[in-house]
């Protein structure tokens, strides 16, 4: 967790409402939330903002075109 003790959530959403919906979700309950519209953002975000959660979208259709 991090110093200020808010608990980081990443979304990965191909849908920008969706993801807005669940950032003002949880930002109004206290998470510090960032959000990938591909796969190769989440996995960039996943090494740089060591999220302790990802909301994933299992139909992103450019996951795959992500490089492990």
């Amino acid at each position: 967790m991090p110093s200020n003790g808010l608990t980081r959530v990443l979304i990965v959403d191909d849908e920008p409402q969706i993801r807005r919906f669940l950032i003002a979700s949880l930002a109004s309950h206290e998470y510090h939330v960032f959000e990938a519209e591909t796969g190769a953002d989440a996995i960039r975000l996943c090494t740089t903002a060591l999220p302790d959660i990802v909301i994933l979208d299992l139909g992103l259709p450019t996951w795959m075109d992500a490089r492990w």
